[in-house]
């Protein structure tokens, strides 16, 4: 019966009694029967060897020596069987751990077993566990595409996974091997239908072929970006790239290097509002019809025997694009022309103002240029044949507005002029002045193994342009580069907040007439520098920065000397941490390449 032991009144022999051994490999006790998860079994080992005593009077109580000193109680009937559950392929799989192992073992082998598969079912990551999903988003969300491709092989759950990853992936910057086919490209494309940013890296030619891809795959672009490197070739012409922009009409960012097979374009979009196009090379011509452009940059081949109409194209983008603010050309053409065609465009947004390598934009430009647009906040004549002139015109007309103020490889400015556009434009925090200060006599190798007689030979007027000083004090610059200034020879910087300086090639630069007062300098970049001018970098930047933090300072009353005040008598505890934290933010790098 259920519950009772029953006791027959003739002695059983020990091969018809019930082995109640349990399974090896079960879910349940082995000792009461009831299910071993969660459970704590009430029967003890001398519970279940404890014999009862025989009475005289209750006979049916009584067992028969011959019995096995052992008797279990019955178990109850084991419960419904559960209905089979398929076996889904994990991530992390233990197959050596079967579920119905008949292997003789002990109670505590099955409970590891046990602990094990509930294990296993916990990092299924196509079940209902949400750790271990979000932990591999995690993890595949930050490989390259080509290891998250590799990924997919593993199981079935990382492959769901990656899939989910490139279909909600928005940017993707992509590099194209050489030799790849366009099917590969599509075929990853393919992956991203909300794609919006896509940036390629071109290692092999790149045709129209590859926009037909591109516009096909992803129908919801945003900004596009092709770059070219030394083994491919952009061979895109001007219609086609007309093409693509017209047709996508989402796109608003685009990019493209290698443009020295466009020829003449017409580009037609009311959406793209950026436009970089470089290595331009002899166009017939070039018609921007894109009413909310507001940043074009064009970037034109150096070499002598283009022909491209650059007055044409700036009188026609000051047409077509009324909305600029940041105008950004760099050619060998560039002439005054030009910067005249610019100002008669009457460009009230425009902000950012950028010619380079115009060596035929003189002082007469910039006034063009101060006349018609007084609120610029950066300008950049780099390149150009401005003379110190130019530069009081452009401290007169943008003395609060002007931010960023780029002068490199203009060898008619001095460092006079310099020294007053610091001093003028109180908001400036970005100066370049690179290749400016310097004598191209000096510069070339033959010089400068004689410079001693080069030296005495220089007329005692022209001795000014070799040895010039620079004093700048300024509350809000934070870079300044002064590159292959080989005419420098002295320099004061007292600026608070710079934090990049670069003094690459300064070759002349006297190391007893270099002073830094700039608590907040991270770099100073001082390649093809004198050893005695490295040495004193470091020591101005390096050390004096950080020998007030070991120790708190004081003055003496009349202010005339600096004391050492020890820590014990400080007013406010010192910590360590916050000490070393402080002194690591503060340190400078001094960079020699």
């Amino acid at each position: 019966m259920k519950g009772r032991l029953s006791h027959p009144s003739t002695p059983i022999p020990n091969d018809f009694v019930r082995k109640t051994g349990k399974k090896r490999g079960g879910y349940n006790c082995g000792r009461c029967g009831l299910p071993k998860k969660g459970h704590v079994c009430d029967f003890t080992k001398d519970s279940i060897n404890e014999v009862p005593t025989p009475t005289s009077g209750d006979v049916k109580s009584f067992v028969s020596p011959s019995m096995s000193s052992v008797i279990r109680p019955q178990p109850p009937p084991p419960p419904p069987p559960r209905q089979a559950v398929p076996q889904l392929r994990r991530a992390l799989s233990f197959d050596d751990i079967g579920v119905t192992d008949e292997s003789p073992g002990s109670d505590d082998d099955d409970d590891e077993r046990e602990e094990l598969l509930d294990l296993e079912s916990e990092l299924d990551i196509s079940g209902s566990g949400k750790l271990p999903a979000n932990c591999l988003w995690e993890v595949l969300k930050r490989l390259p595409p080509s290891s998250l491709l590799s990924s997919a092989k593993v199981c079935k759950g990382w492959r769901d996974v990656s899939r989910r990853i490139w279909r909600s992936a928005e940017e993707l910057r992509l590099g194209v091997p050489v030799n790849a086919q366009i099917g590969l490209v599509g075929s990853v494309l393919k992956k991203c239908p909300g794609l919006v940013k896509l940036s390629l890296r071109m290692k092999s030619d790149v045709d129209a072929t590859m926009l037909a891809c591109i516009a096909f795959s992803c129908p919801n672009l945003d900004s596009v970006e092709i770059l070219t490197s030394d083994t491919s070739v952009n061979r895109i012409t001007g219609d086609e790239l007309g093409r693509f922009v017209a047709e996508k009409r989402c796109l608003t960012n685009l990019k493209m290097e290698g443009c020295s097979n466009l020829g003449g374009f017409t580009l037609s979009s009311t959406s793209l509002s950026a436009l970089c196009l470089s290595d331009l090379f002899c166009h017939s011509k070039m018609v921007f019809n894109c009413p909310n452009l507001k940043e074009i940059s064009l970037e034109f081949s150096r070499q002598e025997n283009d022909n491209t109409d650059l007055t044409a194209m700036v009188d026609g983008l000051g047409k077509s694009c009324p909305r600029l603010q940041n105008i950004h050309v760099a050619s060998v053409r560039l002439t005054h022309a030009v910067v005249l065609a610019l100002t008669a465009a009457n460009l009230r947004g425009l902000r950012m103002l950028s010619l380079v390598l115009g060596s035929e934009i003189t002082d007469a430009s910039v006034a063009a240029i101060s006349s018609s647009y007084s609120w610029l906040e950066l300008l950049d004549l780099s390149g150009s044949s401005i003379t110190d002139s130019g530069i009081g015109m452009i401290c007169n007309v943008f003395p609060e507005t002007l931010s960023n103020l780029l002068l490199a490889l203009c060898p008619n400015i001095t460092s006079s002029g310099i020294q007053f556009a610091a001093a003028q434009l109180t908001n400036l925090e970005l100066m370049d002045c690179g290749m400016s200060i310097c004598n191209p006599d000096l510069d070339s190798p033959t010089s400068q193994k004689n410079d001693n007689v080069e030296l005495q030979r220089t007329p005692s007027s022209k001795l000014h342009l070799i040895y010039q000083k620079l004093i700048i004090k300024h509350s809000r610059l934070k870079k300044l580069s002064l590159w292959g200034c080989s005419s420098l020879d002295s320099l004061y910087l007292n600026c608070p907040e710079l934090n990049d300086l670069n003094l690459n090639s300064c070759i002349n630069l006297n190391p007893e007439r270099l002073l830094l007062q700039c608590p907040n300098l991270e770099s100073v970049h001082a390649s093809g520098c004198e050893d005695t001018l490295v040495e004193t970098l470091k020591n101005q930047v390096c050390d004096d920065c950080t020998a007030e933090d070991y120790f708190p300072c004081k003055r003496l009353p009349d202010g005339s000397k600096r004391i050492r005040v020890p820590l014990l008598y400080s007013p406010q505890p010192f910590d360590d941490a916050k000490r070393k934290r402080r002194i690591s933010k503060q340190r400078c790098a001094v960079l020699v390449y």
